[in-house]
């Protein structure tokens, strides 16, 4: 049995796959299995997961017709036989010493979970990077402390977009029994949040997580097409079906009454930040354009639900005025504001 198993989804990354194995091959970590997940590329990156697979032991390729990340991901991990898995994505890399810190630490505290940090960085803009890790207070946490004290904040804490959960697959290490009893709730039609549905059935099932603080060995490239730096006009229907399968998700597992009305706060959360969007993404558009935009998503009956009922203390001022606008429907505000404050 292999100690790590690295599931790696590939689509059309011709570009980045070769620097994203290099990584891989430098490991410390020992008797790691690496999966490469071909999600129906249509350039060379199919023929470059086979001549990897062909000319390096240990590393195994699946092919698949084209079913999105979350497909690609699934397939891997049923394929997995190591005793934790653990996810890099094909355009991104990781310092070497990363899975054997992460198993380390597994073996040491015999965690179901264990997390680091990530470094986001801008291919064309270096000088913007940053780092994201868990906003948990303690490193190591028990059954009962992750239902204590995690579980009423996981989701949402109280404050706008206030989750304690990070949920980026490629930050966590996992053992496989719980990965792969999981998989089948982690619908493949999620396209935002592929990686939520996936931490959050970790995280409720988990009886021990650890926590390494101040560690960034993940390199995440945010690149310039992606759907965070332009407009999605199927946006709020992407995290409509994220909502429902959370809820799901949930409800499965029993804890519906502690963590329905987080999720529907971190719905109104996304939906406020997409709302800020519609105006300041689409800039050289109308007024009327973007008036017509925002009621067709203030109207919704599951967003209009969520700005009358959300439960949120900690908002700031700006935030709540920024809900109270959209109450209202007083567009024209909403659009000065954003105007303004991303001038």
């Amino acid at each position: 049995m292999p100690t790590v198993s690295v599931v790696v989804p590939v689509y059309n990354m011709e570009k980045y796959l070769d620097r994203c194995m290099d990584a891989l091959f430098a490991q410390t970590q020992k008797d790691m299995e690496i999966i490469l997940v071909d999600d129906g590329s249509t350039d060379s990156s199919a023929k470059m997961c086979d001549d990897i697979g062909l000319y390096h032991g240990g590393v195994s390729v699946i092919h698949q017709r084209n079913k999105g990340l979350t497909a690609a991901w699934k397939a891997g991990s049923r394929a997995a036989t190591g005793e934790y898995i653990g996810y890099v994505d094909a355009d991104d890399y990781i310092d070497a010493d990363m899975f054997e810190r992460l198993y380390e630490r597994a073996k040491e505290k015999d965690a179901d979970i264990v997390c680091c940090g990530l470094e986001h960085l801008y291919e064309q803009e270096p000088e913007r990077s940053w780092k994201e890790q868990m906003l948990l207070p303690a490193d190591s946490y028990d059954e009962d402390s992750l239902r204590d004290q995690i579980l009423p904040g996981l989701i949402n804490n109280g404050s706008f977009m206030g989750r304690s959960l990070m949920p980026n697959r490629v930050t966590k290490l996992v053992r496989r029994q719980l990965v792969q009893e999981n998989l089948e709730l982690c619908e493949d039609e999620v396209s935002i949040g592929e990686d939520f549905q996936f931490s959050l059935c970790m995280f409720l099932d988990a009886k021990r997580v650890e926590i390494i603080r101040d560690y960034f060995p993940y390199h995440y490239y945010m690149q310039p097409s992606s759907m965070t730096m332009k407009h999605d006009p199927s946006y709020m229907k992407k995290i409509g079906i994220m909502r429902k399968n959370l809820l799901r998700i949930a409800k499965l597992k029993g804890k519906e009454q502690v963590l329905s009305s987080q999720i529907w706060n971190d719905y109104l959360c996304l939906t406020v930040l997409y709302v800020k969007g519609i105006v300041y993404k689409q800039k050289k558009l109308p007024y009327p354009n973007l008036r017509k935009q925002m009621s067709e998503v203030v109207n919704q009956r599951s967003v209009a639900w969520a700005l009358w009922h959300y439960d949120m203390p900690a908002l700031s001022k700006a935030e709540k005025l920024f809900i109270f606008l959209m109450k209202r429907e007083w567009y024209l505000l909403i659009y000065l504001c954003v105007r303004i404050y991303f001038r």
